[in-house]
């Protein structure tokens, strides 16, 4: 049979297209010469053009050679003799030819002449797969240029051939092959016309379709004799591979987009594709981890990039290269790397320069002023930012995230060249929409380097506000709530998409929700593409599409603001957990008891700004000379004495010095307020969440008694919250009666389902220690991983086990009277699937105390594992998850004083786990929760048992006993045993939330 495909060129633009992305190839085959070939190689590349095609020779001849003149026009970047090649093609070889002439013109300004070809081949190819193919390609076409309904109606026939032409075509041979190569690219079109019109979730499972369909091409593809059809098939699962991790990327959903990368590279080697052959796929690596704030390894894969780019060829200046480069920006600005990135950026520019190819690649506003603001280069910065604003409110209007951020950015610059009036007035529009969108969730997924220029234009507008704070209450009431915002920040988007996927499940509210994120999710797709417009030159741009594209988003918005409208009114908790918003100084005044303080601390970049507010109104306000980084150093070392229980008798000193710098900048500044205060309320974020203020030393000590110190919490009750505005509403929920059921709790689940005799294998093999582990996946893992290691994961069986927690477990539900029978579940029991099971029958809302006894889990600790979760028993059916999600959590009913979460590691010492705290706490709080009582480093067993115990003993006993108090209390005791009296043994916990009663 004579098989219909493309020549060998377009398996060339295919590879370019896995390696590069659809539109950098459309730019390199319309008229870059980027490739620096030797005089050798150029002479050879141009008498192969040259050379004339004899017409008496066969057509096979004549194909063979129109091939190679492909192929040596494209590596010349000879865009005319591409285009007068496939023409004189499309002659010999009316398919093949005209299909190749097609996919040339395509990314030129031919393009019309391109969908004509297209038109009159749809008409012509009799071979299915093949006029599946051809649709598919097409439906992509009018896709870019925003003619949705033309490619709905294309995907459409082509989804009708392969539900039912290509179960009639006669499947002999290497048939099969063609046919799933087919259907791999039908599915690959088809999700992408699904994520271009917001619909993620269904994009995203069209392409695991492609993917799967792809892994079956692979297996077909021995069947084929000729080797390049086999090798375009390996570089098409590849992309629909790739293809399948841009939509993850483009969804926040990294923990998946980094698995499918792994599964990428695997799959890359395995076939026998080289390094060079990957450029793409490494920075879509380098994507990733700018998204998740890794940027040292985001630098390392640009720098891969780079070397390959090189090493092909490619010219510096070249758009390949400015690609490479721009990530290599990102990642050195997200490593505060500001003389580096600023160096970057005159390279890239020298660069353009020297090879003279104007290029806009390199014109990204808003990280170009970042850098020239860090650098001291304000007077530039507000050049590129007045144009960049420009931009963002012709095409994306007023509203936007984008045109807010830039804004935000504007008025840094404005405030740096002492331009205050006008910088305050642009810093006051660009918060509206930075902190309270119109729309419910705001327009799309933020990086971890959009947060952080989120978190700069923030603490640059309460520097200017702090400059007025003390004159005019109304800046300093602004001032308290953005610093609020700022604690909220950086698990908000975690929790709010977390709260939309539970939220699904709620009727009346879940149609609403999918409205409002199908609205959300085309208006980040059509951003994209507008931005990308931006980076065009004027021969590439579509002003026509561009507007079409801005009407589209204009209707959106007005949907999205009507949808947010529904959802306050008729869902106000809801509402309140998606967009909380921040409270003034009063209403926590209004409040708190005359025996307590609220205190809210916030590091920024090189100081600390920190407000005390007592239950008469008056508020102190203190500046501490003690940046992020600072604060986290003097942390760090106070965390070296303190996770050391495992070391006995070995264990260094505490850091008492360390401990009293600390106070001494943070709160000693308030300790007239201090005077006659029990109980102090206190919301950190950053390195500050992971530890417990109760080990802060009010004075200066270097005795060896540790018990005889000065600790904050001989004097004082210590409460930590996220937030201000999360202590309020547990304020509000505390005017709820209490459950009155005592104790359910779950511990010591079964990781590995193949051990069902779990505690007496642990006896047999573990070593004596009376120390519970509390790591991370992460930091349990004995092997370096990254998506270049593809067959080095973590396997969940292989969680430390906590066989000695039962005795705690089985001991508070004595002191509370429980029924240890029905409610402590354990080993094997201790499933999700019970968990849920006992919020959906209400026995979980009856408990005052819910307890749970197990590992808690980052994103990215396992695959596809994008929020925070508990680590619950595993089963023997492997469908079922063993991971109770933040989103469970977000759907539990309860009506609990406290949740404990013992022996988790979510508030450990990495940065990530303090954000996985926060992120469970909130998620608990809604769920009806008052307070969360959390360890912050590995406990000793005997210890952590007289702790739990002996503050449940405390609460129980006294009806009057705060729980912040009833935990002093249990913390004073245990540091009376002389073995005991480190702190590493007295004060792991820390009660999160709504510390009185």
């Amino acid at each position: 049979m004579k098989i219909r495909d493309v020549a060998y060129r377009l398996l060339t633009a295919a590879l370019f297209v896995l390696l590069l992305g659809a539109s950098q190839v459309q730019a390199q085959l319309a008229d870059e010469p980027v490739a620096n070939l030797s005089e050798a190689e150029t002479l050879r590349l141009r008498q192969i053009l040259d050379t004339l095609i004899d017409p008496s020779k066969l057509n096979a001849s004549k194909i063979e050679l129109f091939r190679q003149k492909s192929i040596a026009a494209f590596k010349l970047g000879d865009f005319v003799a591409m285009e007068k090649n496939a023409r004189e093609w499309a002659l010999v070889e009316p398919v093949d030819g005209k299909w190749s002439l097609m996919s040339v013109l395509a990314g030129t300004e031919k393009r019309a002449e391109s969908y004509k070809l297209a038109q009159e081949l749809i008409n012509e190819v009799a071979f299915k797969p093949n006029a599946v193919r051809l649709r598919a390609q097409l439906a992509r076409y009018y896709m870019e240029d925003n003619r949705l309904k033309d490619a709905k109606q294309l995907i459409d026939e082509a989804e009708k051939m392969v539900r039912f032409d290509l179960s009639q075509v006669p499947r002999r041979g290497d048939t099969p092959f063609y046919i799933a190569r087919a259907e791999m690219e039908f599915l690959v079109v088809k999700s992408n016309y699904l994520m271009r019109t917001g619909r993620w979730a269904e994009g995203i499972e069209g392409s695991k379709l492609a993917v799967a369909k792809g892994k079956e091409v692979l297996r077909l593809a021995s069947q084929v004799q000729v080797e390049l059809w086999r090798t375009y098939a390996q570089s098409n699962v590849l992309f629909a591979m790739a293809n399948l991790s841009t939509h993850q990327l483009a969804a926040g959903l990294y923990a998946d987009a980094e698995w499918t990368l792994r599964d990428v590279f695997k799959l890359a080697k395995a076939q026998g594709f080289q390094e060079k052959q990957l450029f793409g796929l490494n920075n879509r690596v380098a994507d990733l981890y700018v998204a998740t704030g890794q940027y040292k390894d985001a630098l390392q894969f640009a720098q891969r990039s780079e070397q390959i780019s090189l090493a092909a060829g490619f010219q510096k200046g070249s758009p390949n290269w400015v690609f490479t480069q721009m990530r290599a920006g990102v990642a050195l600005a997200g490593l505060d790397a500001w003389p580096q990135a600023l160096a970057n950026l005159e390279e890239i520019d020298l660069q353009i320069e020297r090879i003279k190819a104007p290029s806009s690649l390199a014109n990204r506003g808003d990280l170009r002023a970042y850098i020239y603001l860090k650098n001291g280069r304000q007077v530039d910065a507000l050049r590129v930012l007045r144009g960049s604003l420009k931009f963002c409110i012709d095409n994306f209007g007023s509203s936007h995230y984008l045109t807010a951020s830039v804004r935000g950015l504007l008025a840094v610059a404005l405030l740096q060249n002492n331009l205050l009036t006008e910088a305050r007035t642009e810093f006051d529009t660009a918060m509206q929409n930075i902190t309270s969108p119109e729309s419910l969730t705001g327009n799309f997924v933020e990086s971890a380097f959009q947060k952080k220029t989120r978190h700069y234009i923030l603490q640059s507008y309460m520097q200017l506000l702090a400059k007025s704070a003390a004159t005019q209450p109304k800046d300093a009431e602004i001032l308290f709530q953005v610093a609020d915002q700022l604690n909220a920040s950086s698990v908000q988007q975690a929790l709010s998409d977390a709260a939309v996927r539970a939220g699904v499940s709620v009727p009346g509210l879940s149609e609403i929700i999918r409205q409002e994120q199908d609205a959300k999710n085309e208006i980040a797709t059509l951003t994209g593409y507008i931005t990308g417009q931006g980076g065009e030159d004027d021969k590439r741009r579509n002003p026509l599409v561009v507007a079409q594209m801005q009407a589209r988003m204009r209707e959106l918005e007005l949907a999205r603001k009507e949808y947010k409208a529904q959802i306050n009114k008729g869902y106000p908790d809801y509402f309140q957990l998606i967009q909380p918003k921040s409270p003034s100084p009063s209403d926590i005044a209004q409040q708190l008891k005359p025996d307590e303080l609220f205190v809210s601390i916030l590091p920024m970049e090189d100081q600390t700004f920190a407000w005390a507010i007592d239950s008469t109104g008056q508020v102190n306000f203190h500046i501490a000379e003690m940046g992020e980084k600072q604060s986290h150093s003097v942390i760090e070392k106070i965390r070296k004495t303190l996770d050391v229980a495992h070391l006995g008798e070995r264990a260094p000193m505490f850091d008492y010095a360390a401990s009293h710098q600390l106070y001494q900048q943070l709160l000693s500044p308030f300790d007239a307020a201090l005077m006659g205060k029990k109980h102090l309320i206190v919301a950190t974020s950053g390195a500050l969440a992971n530890l417990p203020l109760a080990v802060l030393t009010r004075s200066a000590f270097s005795g060896r008694n540790a018990a005889q110190a000065p600790w904050l919490v001989k004097d004082l009750a210590v409460s930590h919250v996220p937030t201000a505005n999360g202590w309020l509403s547990l304020k509000r929920l505390g005017r709820t009666p209490s459950a009155q059921q005592a104790l359910i709790a779950w511990g010591d689940p079964v990781f590995d389902a193949k051990l069902p005799v779990q505690v007496a294998l642990l006896e047999s093999t573990a070593p004596n220690s009376s120390v519970r582990s509390v790591a991370t996946l992460r930091s349990a893992d004995l092997m370096p991983r990254n998506v270049l290691d593809p067959d080095t994961y973590v396997n969940y069986s292989k969680l430390p086990a906590l066989p000695e927690t039962r005795d705690e477990v089985l001991e508070l539900a004595k002191i509370l009277s429980a029924n240890a029978a029905q409610d402590v579940i354990l080993g094997a029991q201790a499933t999700r699937e019970s968990v849920l099971k006992s919020s959906i029958s209400g026995q979980l809302a009856r408990k005052q105390v819910v307890v749970f006894v197990t590992h808690g889990l980052l994103a990215g600790d396992l695959p596809n594992l994008n929020q925070p979760a508990l680590a619950m028993a595993a089963t023997q059916n492997p469908a079922d998850s063993p991971l109770l999600t933040l989103e469970d959590v977000l759907s539990l009913k309860l009506n609990a004083d406290w949740v404990v979460l013992s022996a988790c590691n979510t508030a450990g010492a990495d940065g990530r786990a303090g954000e996985a705290l926060t992120g469970l706490a909130r998620g608990f709080f809604y769920a009806g929760s008052r307070s969360l009582l959390v360890t912050h480093w590995s406990v000793e067993s005997e210890s952590a048992m007289m702790l739990t115990t002996k503050t449940f003993a405390a609460y129980k006993g006294d009806a009057r006993i705060r729980r912040a108090e009833a935990l002093r209390q249990a913390m004073l005791e245990t540091m009376k045993v002389s073995r005991f009296s480190h702190p590493a043994y007295w004060a792991p916990y820390a009660l999160v939330g709504e510390g009185g009663r």
